[in-house]
């Protein structure tokens, strides 16, 4: 059930935050501070489109925790969690970013540990 759930949650995350990549991205770009233009609008609107392309697999491992698809599809979800925050950090310390970025950088990784449990979890049952 904790998988499912986590799934679920993760699933309209990135959904949210991939909807709101393409519909809004200068809003989306102003809040950590940077300006927006129409090359970084397109940059974030294909970001926008993995993050729609990953949504179908990501769903269909909601409730096939030991199906080898589902779990290669959570391991690329924390793959995501972890670069994006490695990203995101480095873009706040060279100062790219601003500190509105930090708890986006921690959730993400906290949320991408919890990602890997539930693999390692579901796997050992």
């Amino acid at each position: 059930m904790l998988h499912k759930v986590m799934i679920t949650i993760t699933v309209l995350f990135l959904a949210c935050s991939a909807i709101a990549e393409l519909l809004i991205p200068s809003q989306m770009l102003a809040f950590v501070g940077i300006a927006s233009n129409p090359q970084t609008d397109f940059l974030l609107r294909t970001t926008a489109v993995a993050l729609v392309a990953l949504l179908p697999s990501l769903w269909s491992a909601r409730d096939e925790v030991n199906a080898p698809a589902s779990r290669n599809a959570l391991f690329g979800v924390a793959a995501y969690m972890f670069l994006s925050s490695a990203v995101d950090y480095q873009a706040f310390t060279q100062g790219i970013v601003n500190a509105m970025s930090v708890p986006s950088v921690v959730l993400r990784v906290l949320w991408g540990i919890v990602i890997l449990w539930l693999v390692v979890r579901g796997t050992s049952k």
